[in-house]
């Protein structure tokens, strides 16, 4: 056979010359390939090998150093978790030091020095330790200028506040760690810090060295050796990458690791350095590898001649028949009949592979159609097109189910008949309108009971041509109903305050009425004519006072004094007075829930939530029918609060209390938690009931929700959060004596001037020294200036420029024994905790009797356990006394 030219490269014309050519020239190509590609793959993955060693190396060095860190925080903890410790700072110890630290202390614990100091800053004890030449020593040179106010190692602004990690100083780095002084049981308030540290010098390094069994250095970051192997780069790591590796030749590699100090700064730099036998055995493996491919590369090429000479060539005519015979027949279902294994076979097997995935394809591209169908049918909305007659074409969704409609059920009907209107401004038929002129439209329809959020747009064919509608609407009545009770919340919220805010400057007013009235009324004879005006002024001030003591019950403001107890024994010691408001004529039923638990609530409180109820359910139903009390345990889920946006999901203790009576309409039950709301006849209520209620109910952690009809009676429900905690047995009343004259000296502090003066007036009188003063800061001066004793400071809660609490914290500080008695008309968190009345604390509510005030100062002043103003309130500056 000849040969045939192209250019200067000539061809066999034979086919198995051409083919064995191509097969040889194709094992060289791909062997060459091959050898190149793996080479650089093993030669990338032995070197990313080697990097992972390196930085687990790093890794350890780094776990070593924290580790010690740890071993260090724990034994800090250890000591300033002590009441040794405590007491040391409070005075009480002064051999602490001596016996604590020794320098055997410092040996066995492994720490270079130890500083202790006080609230304010200032250093009470440190002393410096040796560790390798096992002898005391200086404190490390620098670590005072760590010391100084607003430093983050003195800076604990909680109980579990801790600072760890390496601090830079002048002679080496060290390990510190700084840990608030408290007592052995972890409890405050913090009596001041404790500071322990290890110098990390190179008796350390050696230490963490031989922890690791790899060589390791640690480098100052500020001091680096410019003769040292460390990269150029390194004086400063970027954040993204604190770690390098550096290959520092053939037989070793280094690895760098940036650490920073308790600042976030720059500290150190750990270096390990390594042999690199991971490279030397790549190198050995790519050397066999490459043998191994070449020996492959010939038995494979050998084996492929051997094959195409012996049997493909030969049957190449037999395969062209069939071929042709397939490709006649035009049967594209059709499969090649497949004979032997050789590349004709994979070639029939291949091409009957193709068919089966078209025939696979058609079929994943119909389920697809299928899916989205059943997506489009299953989703919560109602998708729908129409026609340029706005004629629906089609009507799918799970949202057409809430109307009552199967899927394309509208298919042919106009909007016209479906919303059963012949109006062209009815707002669906207006929006397809202005879709049908090019404009995509958005609107709120209310329809058969329900609210939708709808959008239409314009329908166009292929080529861009308006064919008509499409829409979607999306049910949004679950979401305007929460926004209603945002909207109803946020009003009582405003409500509350301005009652709060009336109230307040009322119980001054009242304050003086009630107290002139009350020393008018002491200095009238029993035979004067004018003592029953008096008490006339006297019983109108203390209606007025139970007035705002309900609006401060509606504005969360009022001081409660709750403990745990069982709602059942509270509402079932009530059954019998219950009977008795709601007459003969009302049918009384209690039902109450078994293992309720206990909640934490003022229980005066909570029997006035249910005598306001009974009296609003027996005004409802004047003709007679049934009350019902129930208790019961719930648990609210995530299903219920979708409902309820303002409700926390948990357990909660349900009260119900149900009526057969009139009933309420929606606008009624919108307002009836108002204060001064009623629907009842003039004079027949103040309308501060229910407002009462709610207040109380809020101010309790708890909710309240009505559900009522008109002519189908009321039920209201209240939830308040169930706790573990056992029921609290009610302390014994004392009797308190008529209160006795004193002589002690007594700082009133109170912004409103004829308050002041009522209380002088009255206090001068019984014997007592009174120092007034109309804000904080004139009271600060008065008690400086006052060279005797106080015993006694009366303080309004609520004054410009310094509250009452930080009024006594203050003068406290200088008179430790000083007691204290707040007063206030209404609650404030500066001293409560969201109107909790907490233990160890005196308060009085506005407007009080001038003979309870002094029946108050006398039981502060006489007794035993009556606490100062600084001893055991203050956990930090954000708790409550």
């Amino acid at each position: 056979m000849g040969a045939k030219g192209i250019g200067a490269i000539y061809l066999p014309s034979s086919l198995r010359r051409k083919t064995l050519l191509i097969i040889v020239l194709t094992m060289f190509v791909a062997v060459g390939s091959l050898f190149l590609l793996s080479r650089l793959v093993l030669k990338h993955g032995y070197a990313r090998l080697e990097e992972s060693f390196a930085r687990d190396s790093l890794d350890r060095a780094a776990s070593a150093l924290t580790n010690e860190l740890n071993t260090l925080d724990r034994t800090t903890s250890e000591y300033a978790s002590w009441n040794q410790t405590y007491a040391y700072l409070h005075g009480t110890n002064p051999d602490y030091v001596k016996s604590e630290f020794p320098a055997a202390t410092f040996q066995e614990l492994k720490i270079s020095f130890v500083i202790i100091l006080d609230n304010s800053g200032h250093k009470i004890f440190s002393k410096g330790f040796d560790l390798s030449h096992a002898g005391e020593a200086p404190v490390p040179e620098g670590i005072d200028e760590n010391l100084k106010t607003g430093s983050s190692i003195l800076n604990h602004k909680s109980l579990e506040s801790r600072v760890s990690g390496i601090l830079m100083l002048p002679g080496s780095p060290v390990l510190v760690d700084s840990r608030p002084v408290l007592t052995s049981d972890s409890r405050g308030p913090i009596a001041g810090t404790l500071i322990m540290g290890r110098v990390l010098d190179a008796a350390e390094v050696q230490h963490l060295s031989q922890m690791i069994h790899t060589p390791l250095t640690v480098e100052r970051f500020d001091g680096l050796n410019p003769n040292a192997d460390f990269p150029p780069g390194f004086y400063r790591i970027s954040d993204q990458s604190r770690t390098q590796i550096r290959v520092l030749d053939q037989d070793s590699l280094a690895a760098y690791q940036e650490l920073d100090d308790i600042y976030g700064r720059p500290a150190v730099i750990l270096r390990v350095i390594l042999p690199r036998t991971i490279y030397a055995q790549g190198q050995t493996t790519l050397l066999q590898f490459t043998m191994l491919l070449l020996a492959a590369a010939l038995l494979f090429g050998a084996g492929t001649l051997y094959l195409l000479e012996r049997v493909i060539l030969s049957r190449v005519a037999d395969l062209s028949d069939g071929i042709t015979q397939i490709g006649a027949s035009g049967n594209l279902s059709a499969r090649l009949e497949i004979r032997g294994a050789d590349e004709l076979a994979y070639l029939g097997t291949a091409i009957n592979s193709m068919l089966e995935d078209l025939e696979k394809a058609q079929a994943e591209q119909h389920q697809g159609r299928t899916r989205l169908g059943v997506m489009i049918e299953k989703m919560p909305a109602v998708l729908w097109t129409t026609d340029t007659e706005l004629r629906f074409t089609s009507a799918v969704g799970a949202g057409l189910d809430l109307l009552g409609v199967r899927t394309n059920e509208l298919t042919g009907k106009t909007l016209f008949e479906y919303f059963q209107t012949k109006d062209p401004e009815f707002p669906p038929i207006a929006a397809h309108k202005k879709a049908l002129r090019g404009e995509s439209v958005t609107y709120e329809l209310e329809w058969q009971r329900r609210v939708f959020e709808s959008h239409v747009q314009p329908l166009r064919g292929s080529e861009g041509e308006l064919i008509g509608v499409i829409g979607v609407a999306l049910d949004i009545t679950d979401r305007k109903h929460l926004a209603d009770q945002l909207r109803q919340a946020q009003k009582m919220q405003a409500v509350g305050e301005l009652a709060g805010g009336v109230a307040h400057d009322f119980n001054n007013l009242l304050m003086v009425v009630k107290g002139h009235a009350e020393m008018l009324h002491d200095h009238l004879p029993q035979s004067s004519p004018q003592r029953s005006h008096v008490e006339q002024i006297q019983t109108a001030a203390e209606r007025a006072a139970s007035l705002t003591a309900q609006l401060l019950a509606f504005s969360r403001k009022q001081v409660l004094q709750p403990r745990v107890l069982d709602l059942n024994e509270v509402v079932g010691g009530m059954i019998q007075m219950v009977s008795r408001v709601i007459g003969e004529n009302i049918e009384l039923a209690f039902m109450p829930g078994a293992r309720l638990g206990n909640v934490k609530a003022d229980p005066s409180q909570i029997e006035q939530v249910v005598l306001n109820l009974v009296v609003n359910a027996r005004d409802a139903m004047p003709q007679g029918g049934r009350l019902t009390i129930e208790t019961a345990s719930v648990e609210l889920d995530e299903n219920y609060t979708v409902q309820h946006a303002v409700v926390e999901p948990g357990p909660y203790v349900m009260l119900t209390v149900t009526d057969t009576g009139c009933g309420m309409d929606s606008k009624t039950q919108a307002r009836i938690f108002e204060p001064f709301f009623t629907t009842k006849e003039q004079g027949k209520g103040t309308g501060l009931g229910l407002a009462t209620v709610y207040g109380v109910i809020k101010q309790s952690g708890g909710y309240i929700w009505v559900y009522s009809e008109i002519d189908h009676g009321t039920t209201f429900k209240i939830y308040l959060p169930k706790i573990t905690a056992k029921v609290e047995e009610l302390a014994a009343v004392k009797t308190i004596p008529t209160p006795a004259y004193g002589s002690e000296t007594i700082l009133f502090v109170e912004d409103e001037q004829s308050v002041r003066e009522l209380v002088r007036e009255y206090l001068s009188a019984r014997g007592y020294s009174v120092l007034e003063a109309s804000d904080g800061i004139q009271a600060l001066d008065i008690a400086a200036a006052h060279p005797g004793a106080i015993q006694l400071l009366i303080t309004d809660v609520v004054m410009p420029r310094l509250s009452g609490r930080e009024l006594a914290s203050q003068i406290a500080t200088a008179r430790r024994d000083l007691k204290v008695l707040y007063i206030s008309g209404y609650t404030d968190d500066s001293i409560f905790r969201h109107g909790v009345l907490e233990g160890g604390m005196e308060f009085l509510q506005k407007p009080f009797n001038l003979r309870t005030l002094a029946q108050k100062i006398r039981e502060i002043l006489d007794g035993e356990t009556a606490t100062p103003a600084l001893r055991g309130h203050y956990k930090s500056d954000r708790d409550s006394i």
